[in-house]
């Protein structure tokens, strides 16, 4: 399958990586002089010239390790400490967000990255401005949301799976597997049982979270739509994003009493400052997720859209919902009632997650 040949080459080429450039003492840097060298061994990607790190760490004597938690490699100079992490285009040097030029990528068994931007690493570079204090950009508590529940099913597929009962699976073991790396996380609901779209932004609030992550399966009336996505708060990015929107957004009528919300003079007030505030980090956690799910699953992945799910509209931190799959398709709904399949649903949400966590807290909130 796709997502095992992805993993398994990622895994083996940064294993390789640590086997060959970790051991005995940093040697000292390559002068900028010797840049040059590294010309011939670059490769075309998409147009851009790439390097594989491989090569990279050889020539540039970069000691390399591998944070398999968070899917982070770290190269170490004398001069230069380089965090990437594949799929993103923002390396962090020296403490500092550098712009790669194109994205980190895993091709044909090894880890490449654009060679326009190894230069500063082998050369020395400024000092970073003063780090803001951990605390105030910590990720801590992560509240995830089973959608539906109770009397309300949610989208139901043609041989009987019931998504609330796929979403609750899921989120149980994403719940695990983020404790594992010592997330506090807090679930809407644990069993099956009907919350008020209201209430679940409001748990969030309460408990003073840091990211708010909906998760819901998807269905379409064109039986071959599939795979997985991720919403953030704003205006519909299309008309399916529309009509996603109102579909979870039906569980209002459900509901057996008004939602507990703000006036409705103040609230398009609120809904504009919660937008603004939030939307670049709910945006990043959105792509974040995508990205770390593209290496479990092996499903289409339908990319980062926005609409106005309501379950989003009053979190006040960053938040997304996901759609991991559709229940309708025939075959992912198969997939998606495989218990085996579902944790690899939950392996590739966690990844994307702890893959932000580390970035934004490296960062200092996306701030350096």
């Amino acid at each position: 399958m796709i997502w095992g040949v992805r993993t398994a080459a990622l895994f083996a080429c940064s294993a390789m990586l640590v086997a060959g450039c970790a051991t005995g003492p940093p040697p000292s840097p390559l002068k900028p002089a010797a840049l040059p060298d590294l010309a011939p061994h670059t490769t075309s990607i998409g147009g851009v010239p790439y390097l594989s790190l491989n090569t990279l760490s050889q020539r540039s004597r970069m000691q390399v390790t591998w944070e398999p938690a968070t899917q982070v490699l770290q190269l170490v100079s004398g001069t230069a400490a380089v965090r990437l992490s594949p799929g993103f285009s923002t390396a962090l040097v020296n403490g500092v967000a550098v712009s790669l030029g194109g994205p980190v990528v895993v091709q044909e068994g090894q880890i490449w990255v654009p060679a326009p931007a190894a230069g500063p690493w082998v050369s020395p570079l400024p000092t970073p401005r003063p780090a803001k204090p951990l605390g105030q950009h910590a990720i801590r508590t992560v509240v995830i949301d089973p959608g539906h529940g109770g009397h309300d099913s949610g989208a139901v597929g043609p041989g009987g799976l019931r998504e609330k009962d796929v979403v609750l699976d899921v989120a149980r073991r994403l719940r695990d597997r983020l404790a594992a790396e010592n997330v506090r996380v807090l679930m809407t609901r644990g069993d099956d049982r009907f919350i008020p779209l209201s209430q679940r932004a409001a748990l969030a609030n309460q408990r003073k979270a840091d990211l708010f992550v909906s998760i819901h399966a998807n269905a379409s009336k064109a039986r071959a739509a599939a795979g997985y996505e991720a919403y953030y708060l704003s205006e519909a990015t299309d008309d399916a994003a529309r009509a996603f929107a109102a579909a979870e957004n039906a569980s209002l009528e459900l509901e057996a009493a008004p939602s507990a919300g703000v006036p409705k003079d103040t609230e398009a007030i609120v809904w504009d400052l919660l937008n603004t505030e939030n939307r670049t980090e709910s945006r990043e956690l959105a792509a974040a997720v995508c990205r770390g799910m593209k290496w479990f699953v092996p499903t289409p992945n339908r990319g980062v859209k926005s609409a106005r799910f309501y379950v989003l509209k009053w979190a006040r931190m960053p938040a997304v919902l996901l759609e991991i799959g559709f229940v309708t398709n025939r075959a992912e709904g198969q997939r998606l009632d495989s218990a085996t399949y579902r944790q690899r649903v939950a392996d590739g949400i966690a990844q994307g997650l702890l893959t932000y966590k580390s970035l934004y807290e490296s960062t200092n909130g996306f701030s350096n």
